[in-house]
């Protein structure tokens, strides 16, 4: 996620103004650069005070303190000054940007061609359900069998309980419970159980715009525990399509279902609890140690501690806060800390070696170093940028 130009962490290579009032007095020196490149290879140093302002579009400003880092980014905010020996670069996050700049001397900053040269990613959709055009639950006893067909949409299946046997292309595949398989446009298919097994599960049928689809073709994925929520979502609003926008909520789960199918090779799905009881229990577990480290927050809290408490062993508490928060419960309480901290220096009604205390820290210089870990600036600093 960028910053803007506004925030904090950006003071160090300038200033903003809503209002540039007497400090843009720099007409002579004035130029217009209109934007529409995504990358850069070179960043240019200020010989002087640079003034900025857009005019039209939306644009990032890339700027560094050598050419040996790689540069920060922050998107345009109201007029920027940047300061001299500063070096910089802009991307048009739009397609067509449009900035004004200034300065006292004569536009004529340097330019230093940068070691890794910055692409602009665009944050644009890899894939789009473009209609769902059926939905529903079956379930199917012994000996089920359905011959087969081919058809020019998408079809997901997802099994809810027992087990179910498809042919694709003349390759067998074994859903089990919290399986899902997809068959891609022109693929033929059957579908069938055995003499031992019953089975249900959930279709969906739908045309879909997306570019690679190899990755989801003749394989078996797992659900996991953020696709189950979204199926669930997927199944009670479609309960209630009266209701306006409830079908745009079914597009938009059958979306997150496809995006979680393809991140699977790359980030490892968060495993379902073994049955609705056991989903449960953790949920309320899980719910009573959160409150009690917020209530507890300004105490030190030991994993012993929590463990003693709830009785828990220490892998218990950890697989807990893995598998449902992807943090461990230290990394969480301190996390807690620290932004209460931020929270207590915001107020101004505390001295840092007081809030360091209060928030349970063992010294002043360790909470110092891992505040400056976590939000990248001292906490002195942080309370500077108040009363500045």
């Amino acid at each position: 996620m960028y910053q803007k130009t506004t925030s904090i962490d950006f003071k160090e290579y300038g200033l903003t103004f809503s209002d540039i009032g007497s400090k843009y007095l720099h007409r002579e020196n004035t130029i217009i650069k209109d934007l529409t490149d995504k990358e850069a290879d070179y960043l240019f140093l200020t010989k002087s005070d640079l003034y900025i302002k857009v005019l039209e579009g939306i644009v990032l400003l890339l700027v560094s303190k050598d050419l040996n880092s790689e540069p920060e980014r922050f998107v345009i905010h109201q007029i920027v000054n940047l300061k001299k020996g500063v070096y910089y670069a802009f991307i048009s996050i739009s397609d067509y940007s449009r900035l004004e700049m200034a300065s006292p001397t004569a536009y004529n900053d340097k330019s230093y061609k940068l070691l890794k040269p910055y692409r602009y990613k665009r944050l644009r959709p890899s894939l789009k359900i473009e209609e769902i055009y059926s939905y529903y639950y079956v379930v199917r006893s012994t000996n089920y069998h359905f011959y087969g067909e081919t058809h020019n949409f998408w079809e997901l299946t997802i099994v809810s309980y027992g087990q179910l046997r498809t042919k694709v292309d003349n390759e067998v595949f074994v859903l089990n419970e919290n399986d899902i398989l997809l068959y891609a446009p022109g693929q033929f298919h059957n579908q069938y159980t055995d003499e031992d097994h019953t089975c249900s599960y959930i279709t969906i049928i739908f045309a879909m715009d997306l570019k690679n689809s190899k990755q989801l073709k003749n394989r078996i994925f797992k659900c996991g525990r953020e696709i189950r929520n979204y199926v669930e979502d997927f199944v009670k609003y479609s309960s209630s399509r009266d209701i306006p926008y409830n079908d745009d909520l079914l597009i938009a789960d059958l979306e997150k279902i496809i995006i979680y199918l393809l991140r699977s090779d790359y980030v490892k799905e968060l495993p379902l609890s073994s049955t609705p009881m056991q989903q449960k229990y953790d949920s309320e577990l899980l719910d009573g140690i959160i409150n009690y480290v917020n209530e507890n927050i300004y105490n030190p809290i030991t994993i012993e501690e929590l463990c003693e408490k709830f009785s828990l062993s220490r892998s218990t508490l950890q697989i807990l806060f893995k598998n449902n928060l992807e943090v461990a419960p230290k990394q969480y309480i301190s996390d807690l800390k620290l932004a209460k901290a931020k929270q207590l220096i915001k107020e101004s009604s505390h001295t840092i070696s007081e809030i360091a205390t209060i928030c349970g820290f063992g010294s002043i210089h360790y909470f110092s170093r891992k505040f400056k870990a976590t939000f990248g600036i001292t906490p002195t600093d942080y309370a500077k940028s108040f009363t500045n």
